[in-house]
C-alpha cells in the first residue's frame, strides 16, 4: 500500500474520523445543519433566506459591501416562488508532463435555480442550466417526516460525502461524484430523520442511467449517518459516515464505497476532511482504492480566508506503486455581497516516473445569489 505522507494523513484522519455542509466550513462555524442554509437538504445550489443573508453579511469585506439602497434583499419573489444563481469562471494555467505550458478559461458553473412552493411542506425544485456537465436537477421535496425529517424524489446527486465546490478533489473525482468528469446525477429518492443534533439518510436510485433513463434494472443504495455537536461557544465538532453501493448491468461487476467524514472548528479556524475506501470488481477482479481529502481554513479578516488542502489517491491499496498528492495554498476574497475571487497554486505529485511533479495555477471568479 502507497501511505501519504505522515502529517496530512494525521490530518485527514482526524477530521474524516469526525456532515457535510456546502461550504462545509460554514457549517462548521455556525453549527448549523444543511437546510437551515440551503433549499436542498443535502446542501449546495440554491440558498434559503437565511443562507443569502450570511453570504451578504458574514463573508465580504464589510466596508465594501455596503448597499444603502437595498435594506431588504431577499431570493424570494413570491411566497410561492424562490430564485438562486450560481456562475464561475476559472483561468488556469498548469505545466504538462512534457514541460510544456497550458492555460486558458473554463466555464465551470452557470446555474440558475428555481425553487416553488406547491403546499406548506411541499416544493418542485429545478437547476435549469447544469454548469458543465448534461445533467440536471428536477426534484420533488417533501418536508413530511417526523424528526424534521424530508424525502426527496427526482434527480440528484445522492447525498454521499462531502459537499465540496471544488470538483477535481480526489474523493469527487474518483468516486465519481465530479461533474467536471461524470455526469453524476441519479433519478431516484431519498428519505431522511433530523432529530436534534443527527441527521439519519437512507436512499435509492437507478444504477446505470442514459439521459435519465435507466439502461438496467439494477439498483444502487446509500446509507448515511452524522452529526453536528456544539462543544462549546464558538467550538463545534461533526462526525459522519456513508455507504454506497452501485451494481451495474455486466453479472458480478459492483463498486461500493465506505467513507468517514467531517469537520471541527474553532472560532475563526476549521478543519474538514473527508476519507473513501473505493472497493470494485471489474473483469471479476477485486480492487480497494483509498481516496483522501484534508482541509485547513481560517479567516484573516472578514473577506479574506486562507486555504490549506491536500489530496491523496491510491488505485489500489494492495500495491506500492500507482498512488499520487496534491498540495494546494489558496485564498478566498469576499470582497463585495456576491462576489468571490478565489487563486489557488497547487502542486501535484505522482510516482509514475514519466509525471512527476506538475504545478498549476487556477484563477476563480465566483458569482451567487
Amino acid at each position: 500500500m502507497n501511505r501519504p505522507p505522515l502529517f496530512p494523513l494525521v490530518l485527514a484522519a482526524v477530521v474524516s474520523a469526525l456532515p457535510a455542509l456546502s461550504l462545509p466550513r460554514f457549517a462548521s462555524r455556525t453549527g448549523l445543519k444543511c437546510q437551515s442554509c440551503h433549499v436542498d437538504p443535502s446542501g449546495g445550489e440554491m440558498r434559503q433566506t437565511f443562507g443569502v443573508q450570511y453570504g451578504r453579511d458574514q463573508l465580504p469585506v464589510p466596508e465594501w459591501s455596503k448597499t444603502p439602497d437595498v435594506t431588504d434583499f431577499s431570493n424570494v419573489i413570491t411566497n410561492i416562488l424562490g430564485v438562486g444563481a450560481d456562475f464561475r469562471t476559472i483561468y488556469y494555467n498548469r505545466r504538462l508532463p512534457d514541460s510544456t505550458r497550458s492555460d486558458g478559461l473554463f466555464q465551470m458553473q452557470g446555474d440558475l435555480y428555481v425553487n416553488l412552493r406547491v403546499a406548506p411542506k411541499v416544493f418542485i425544485y429545478l437547476n435549469l442550466n447544469k454548469g458543465v456537465s448534461s445533467g440536471f436537477d428536477a426534484f420533488a421535496l417533501l418536508n413530511v417526516l417526523p424528526g424534521s425529517g424530508h424525502l426527496k424524489i427526482g434527480r440528484f446527486i445522492p447525498d454521499y460525502g462531502t459537499n465540496l465546490d471544488d470538483h477535481t478533489a480526489y474523493v469527487r473525482q474518483y468516486t465519481k461524484l465530479s461533474p467536471e468528469f461524470d455526469v453524476v446525477e441519479r433519478t431516484g429518492a431519498e428519505a431522511a430523520v433530523s432529530p436534534g443534533p443527527f441527521t439519519f439518510l437512507g436512499g435509492i436510485y437507478n444504477a446505470d442511467e442514459g439521459g435519465g433513463i435507466p439502461a438496467t434494472n439494477n439498483k444502487a443504495l446509500l446509507g448515511r449517518g452524522e452529526g453536528m455537536f456544539k462543544l462549546s461557544d464558538g467550538v463545534f465538532l461533526a462526525l459522519g459516515g456513508n455507504v454506497f453501493s452501485s451494481r451495474t448491468g455486466i453479472p458480478g461487476v459492483s463498486t461500493t464505497y465506505y467513507g468517514g467524514f467531517g469537520s471541527i472548528s474553532l472560532g475563526e479556524f476549521t478543519l474538514l476532511g473527508e476519507s473513501d475506501w473505493i472497493r470494485s470488481s471489474p473483469a471479476g477482479l477485486a480492487t480497494t482504492a483509498l481516496a483522501t481529502y484534508a482541509e485547513a481554513d481560517y479567516v484573516v479578516v472578514q473577506g479574506v480566508d486562507i486555504k490549506l488542502a491536500y489530496d491523496f489517491y491510491d488505485q489500489d491499496i494492495h500495491y506500492k506503486t500507482g498512488s499520487k498528492s496534491r498540495y494546494s495554498v489558496g485564498v478566498e476574497f469576499f470582497p463585495a455581497s456576491g462576489v468571490e475571487i478565489r487563486p489557488v497554486y497547487r502542486i501535484l505529485r505522482q510516482q509514475n516516473p514519466d509525471i512527476g511533479t506538475m504545478n498549476e495555477f487556477d484563477l476563480m471568479l465566483h458569482l451567487y445569489l
